[in-house]
């Protein structure tokens, strides 16, 4: 009876702790949708279109969990993504194309990351690369090699992937807490604000651990 009693407790631990597990993950926001049978647009319908996706994005990526992709390391090596979300996280996406986000991830959030040095302290800074379908390989590698030596861990997401984590513009940068939900988000390049929006993050990503 003490044997049963005790295996009974396990799996209710067991249970419980799964349970306490979001598996809420995030929804891709499915593009098309927006667009069937669309033929034209005035601009005022094209604004509001495009809020429509914006606001998807936001509500089908914020309070979800990052779900189990594969990404690759430089040498070509698939690691899945949950195992590189340790604790809090920024994860910065970039594509080897983007000139204008190019700016923000090379140079300006990197000198922004040095400067809060100190209230960044025990947070990852997780940069991905983002290689599609019409991309070179050498190109993004290359590209992705380059950005080691402004961040620590660089490495490559392929299209569906990037696009199951609704990674679609470049830059973007998430905002993961130790749970590995993404708390808060930023699309485009930051024109001013910088240090305020990552302050803001930041304390949404341990706004869990404080209650």
């Amino acid at each position: 009876m003490k044997r049963f009693a005790f295996v009974f407790a396990i799996v209710l631990i067991a249970f419980v702790s799964c349970k306490n597990r979001t598996h809420n993950y995030i929804v891709p926001v499915d593009h098309e949708k927006y667009y069937e049978g669309v033929t034209s647009l005035t601009e005022k319908e094209n604004k509001e279109l495009s809020q429509n996706i914006v606001m998807a994005w936001y509500n089908n990526t914020v309070n979800k969990e990052i779900p189990d992709i594969q990404v690759k390391d430089l040498d070509g090596k698939s690691v899945k993504l949950k195992k590189l979300l340790k604790r809090e996280t920024i994860l910065i996406y970039t594509e080897p194309y983007c000139g204008w986000g190019g700016e923000e991830v090379e140079k300006e959030f990197p000198a922004t990351i040095q400067t809060m040095k100190n209230e960044l302290e025990g947070i990852d800074i997780l940069c991905l690369v983002g290689e599609f379908e019409d991309a070179d390989p050498h190109d993004v590698t290359n590209y992705a090699k380059s950005l080691q030596s402004v961040y620590d861990k660089v490495y490559i997401i392929d299209q569906n992937e990037a696009l199951r984590t609704n990674l679609t513009s470049s830059p973007t940068k998430f905002y993961i807490d130790k749970n590995q939900i993404v708390r808060h988000i930023e699309m485009g390049f930051a024109f001013g604000g910088r240090e305020e929006n990552i302050r803001k993050g930041i304390s949404l990503m341990k706004k869990e651990k404080q209650q």
